[in-house]
């Protein structure tokens, strides 16, 4: 379960489904890459995209590959476009004109799909009536009322079956939210039971069959809200079950209106074949060559349609080019290359003698030298990624530079690299094994092992985490259809 707030903490967007997680970051932030997933198919490149580049992580980081955060296996090859897209290489403005592009070639596939279909039923048309002159037998207009009068038959057979299965999915969508209403009735107590075995002080629980009095524990309490935790992944298990079955039950109502729908176009027709007959209307509908006629129309208009697509697609493509200059895109490189040289300098390390090094050209070296070339690295892809160019100042996260043993006298140089050489507009925050004479904004001193939040602060927390899990929780009660509703 995920939940993002604003600077007043209210409530942006509550989910417990990574792609509408990933979706609402995306919305929120603006971070508009696109990126190709296993199958082929464009997809929303997720927040692990948009924090890869600006994080260094103790436990994959430091090596020669991209291995900071799980999951990225999902891209394929996502490594290039999102170095290319946060340097400026390619910027949002590419991305956005992409995505319009993609969608215009959707519309144009599908047009281009309804034409050959309108083709081939243009076809066998033209294979099962004559091309000229009209079918004027009334005997098919005889079978035609036939054939209607059947198609009545099937949509009360249909009709019946859609409404048996609305009946019961109406059962089922009451049942899960009577179930929701009383855990949440459930979780309201607990509420009122966990102020209660907090408040201090207090006298002893005393079983009222033995008179047995219990002490408290740690764990009890920690059973005790596990619970609480249980239930309400329940509750949101159930609400996920309301959404589908909600889903269901609207389609399902939705097929009923398309039922009454041919309803009533069919009973007009039966009506209209009760009445006089209108031989010439019954001619011309009949006509090969009228409906020939008609099916050249259609083609012509389709025909036009493709055109202004094919069109508005070429614009597209020059409007995308427009942000792939090769000039700026070498300044860019020259940028990085010179950042990566003079980071490498300072951080005591031989250049390897590679002039024409990429983005995504990550060093491999052995030794201690291995973890400062990772770190002169980054640093180049930070110093154009703050840059005039840049699309996002990410703030930058460095954790346990002190990697493979560095000496006295390199140790120092990373130290100081770390705070005298990054961008200076970037927010840096480092997490060192080793103390620093360095004057850095806040520090942070952990003095007991293994221990991140002490226990003088667990009230504090609480009091600060509890409104906004409450919010989180209500916010995913709210957001019954999956969408995005809670956004300001």
């Amino acid at each position: 379960m995920r939940a993002l707030f604003d600077a007043d903490r209210s409530l942006l967007v509550a989910t417990s489904d990574h792609s509408d997680w990933s979706a609402a970051f995306a919305h929120i932030t603006g971070f508009n890459l696109v990126l190709i997933d296993k199958k082929g198919q464009s997809v929303q490149a997720d927040p692990k995209c948009f924090f890869l580049p600006f994080y260094i992580n103790q436990d994959g980081s430091w090596q020669s590959s991209w291995n900071t955060f799980t999951g990225l296996q999902q891209f394929s090859s996502p490594m290039g476009s999102i170095l290319e897209y946060f340097s400026g290489i390619k910027p949002p403005e590419y991305y956005e004109a992409k995505a319009q592009r993609d969608a215009e070639q959707r519309l144009l596939d599908d047009l281009k799909k309804e034409c050959g279909f309108l083709d081939k039923v243009r076809d066998r048309f033209g294979k099962q009536l004559p091309l000229s002159g009209p079918k004027i037998d009334p005997e098919n207009f005889k079978l035609e009322i036939e054939r209607l009068t059947a198609e009545m038959t099937d949509l009360n057979r249909s009709q019946e079956k859609l409404r048996g299965r609305s009946v019961a999915e109406g059962e089922l969508l009451s049942s899960i939210r009577m179930q929701i209403k009383l855990a949440n009735e459930v979780l309201r107590v607990h509420e009122d039971d966990a102020k209660y075995l907090r408040a201090e002080p207090r006298e002893p629980l005393v079983c009222p069959v033995c008179n047995a009095e219990h002490t408290e524990s740690f764990m009890d309490l920690l059973t005790f809200a596990e619970d609480a935790r249980s239930l309400q992944g329940i509750t949101l298990g159930l609400q996920e079950d309301e959404r589908e079955v909600e889903a269901k039950l609207k389609k399902t109502v939705t097929e009923i209106g398309a039922l009454e729908s041919q309803y009533r176009r069919i009973s007009n027709l039966l009506d209209v074949r009760r009445g006089d007959l209108q031989f010439r209307e019954v001619v011309e509908s009949l006509g090969a060559e009228q409906a020939i006629q008609t099916f050249e129309e259609e083609r012509k208009v389709l025909g036009e349609e493709i055109t202004a697509h094919v069109g508005r697609i070429e614009e597209l493509k020059a409007k995308m080019d427009t942000f792939t200059d090769r000039k700026r895109s070498g300044e860019i490189l020259k940028q990085y290359r010179h950042a990566y040289s003079a980071a490498l300098f300072d951080l005591n390390v031989p250049e390897a003698g590679k002039k024409r090094i990429s983005l995504t050209t990550r060093p491999n070296l052995s030794g201690s030298g291995g973890p400062r070339s990772i770190l002169a690295y980054y640093a180049a892809l930070w110093d154009v990624c703050y840059g005039q160019n840049g699309a996002f100042t990410v703030p930058l996260v460095i954790d346990a530079p002190n990697q493979q043993g560095q000496d006295d006298i390199n140790l120092p140089k990373v130290i100081n690299f770390v705070s005298d050489k990054l961008p200076p507009k970037a927010q840096l925050i480092l997490g060192s094994e080793i103390d620093t004479d360095h004057l850095f904004d806040k520090k942070i001193i952990l003095e007991q092992p293994c221990k991140l939040l002490e226990e003088q602060y667990f009230e504090e927390a609480v009091a600060m985490l509890e409104p906004l899990e409450k919010q989180m929780f209500a916010g995913a009660k709210v957001d019954q259809e999956g969408k995005f509703d809670v956004y300001r």
